[in-house]
């Protein structure tokens, strides 16, 4: 019953997230932002609901953990931040290990989005007309405007209406699961009028970041063509988007009263893109023949790299090391400055368990590209294999201070600290990962024991203490929204 409990207060959340306030027609006029908007919520409160959110989000989707991917989506998401009009740029930014379209942006600067994005997308402006829409949502803040239109607008009566239908998907667990997959499906459902403010004004970053006006319209075409061919299975995306035939139109006769040349249209998303059909493809082997017949096919040295790029990491996948280092060889000659190129020559020899080749190059890109993400996570990694302990936890540390809220950093530096035998150490960054994921009575466990091994050491103690205070404000705060 307890267990129920919990899951209820969880799919409040959730709902609270997914479900809309209130559909209303096309035609009724957006209310301006302001007073009256942060009267209903304010942004103080949008940025803890957030996190609360994400927390939850990542205790229930499995997430899409590859540094290089992730490390590329963070950058291109805060470029087009700096041209957009979100003034609270503080970004939390989620990879959903899931191969359907989907994205979504939640109060407080989440943004999530499904790896099958980036499978489908053809071109980054594609990829990125979706990212600029999600901010926009986040600009216009719909999710406070949404709640602004209840007669009553106050946050508990919004629970109030929401809780029946959490309590109905928490009679079991089969439920609560279809109601937690209904999260990600659906995300915000909002309204006609806040999806055409959205592609306007996502459309306006866009074009200012310097990616292809076209790339709006076009995604919208690639999805309506995926409709076509695969039903609803594989986007989500349009069942929280709804795509009518006004917004196709409009978003091309924007896109047609802007000219210009030399669109934004990186290299490295051609490579991110490659991981993905790589990561979501089950058989090695049938990537492998793909990028083969890709790369006979290639005209441009672009193609040629970045089908080398696909068919180095789907024989490394596939256990054929020796091609996998001859296809990254190759790939690199041809552009020997990217770095994308060059950890990817250093992936591979981590595969095949180079170790000495794997620390040497990796240490060499490092003096080039300090504190790199993605990098550094392959560095740390090359020194554990190479049993050395504590140099690999000093740099996941160094790694931590920069992304203290990325969970997976947390976990690694667990692992380590575990085969180090750095006991409280394991506890403290064990406790930091069950808080970023939502799991904060585990959190909690892990550092009352971490506490326990502290001895005389106050500065520790304190700096315990202050974190479980902080794990129980969570729990407290979950209450408040649930």
């Amino acid at each position: 019953m307890i267990e129920i409990f919990k899951s209820m207060k969880l799919a409040i959340l959730m709902f609270l997230m997914a479900t809309p306030f209130l559909i209303i027609p096309e035609e009724e006029t957006l209310p301006e932002l302001g007073n009256a908007s942060s009267s209903a919520i304010s942004i103080a409160s949008e940025f803890k609901l957030g996190r609360l959110y994400m927390a939850q989000l990542r205790r229930t989707l499995p997430e899409y953990n590859d540094p290089v991917t992730q490390d590329y989506v963070e950058h291109l998401i805060f470029r087009l931040a700096e041209y957009s009009q979100l003034k609270d740029r503080r970004l939390e930014v989620t990879l959903i290990d899931q191969r359907s379209v989907n994205a979504f942006a939640a109060p407080g600067g989440v943004i999530g989005i499904n790896g099958g994005l980036l499978f489908h997308a053809e071109t980054e402006g594609e990829f990125a007309s979706v990212l600029a829409h999600e901010l926009a949502h986040l600009s216009q803040r719909h999710f406070a405007r949404r709640l602004q239109r209840q007669k009553d607008r106050s946050l508990a009566n919004a629970l109030l209406i929401l809780a029946s239908v959490a309590i109905a998907a928490a009679t079991g667990p089969e439920a609560i699961l279809a109601g937690q997959q209904a999260i990600n499906q659906q995300s915000l459902a909002y309204s006609r009028g806040n999806e055409q403010e959205a592609d306007r004004v996502g459309f306006s970053t866009l074009v200012r970041a310097g990616f292809n006006p076209q790339s709006m319209a076009n995604m919208f075409e690639l999805l309506q063509s995926l409709s076509r061919l695969s039903g609803s299975d594989n986007l989500e995306f349009l069942r929280s988007h709804p795509l009518t035939k006004k917004r196709i139109s409009d978003s091309r006769i924007r896109a047609d009263e802007v000219s210009g040349i030399n669109y934004r249209n990186n290299l490295e998303y051609d490579l991110v893109k490659n991981r993905s059909k790589v990561h979501f493809n089950k058989q090695p082997r049938q990537s492998i023949t793909q990028f083969k017949q890709d790369l006979r096919r290639a005209k441009s040295k672009r193609q040629k790299i970045s089908s080398l790029y696909g068919l180095a990491l789907s024989q490394s996948k596939s256990g054929d090391h020796s091609n996998a280092l001859d296809s990254a060889r190759k790939s690199l000659a041809l552009d020997k400055e990217n770095l994308l190129l060059q950890m990817l020559l250093l992936e591979v020899h981590i595969k095949e368990g180079n170790n000495l080749e794997a620390e040497a190059l990796a240490k060499s890109l490092l003096e080039v590209n300090p504190d790199n993400y993605p990098l550094t996570v392959f560095y740390s990694k090359v020194l554990t294999d190479n049993q050395n302990f504590g140099r690999a936890e000093e740099v996941l540390r160094k790694l931590s201070l920069t992304r203290s809220t990325d969970p997976q950093i947390w976990y690694w530096l667990a692992e380590i600290q575990g085969l180090d035998k750095n006991i409280i150490g394991l506890h403290q960054s064990r406790a930091e990962y069950f808080y970023l994921t939502g799991s904060y009575d585990l959190s909690i466990k892990h550092l009352r024991w971490a506490l326990e091994l502290s001895g005389n050491n106050f500065q520790l103690s304190e700096s315990i203490h202050d974190r479980i205070e902080r794990a129980h404000q969570a729990l407290e705060d979950l209450k408040e929204f649930s």
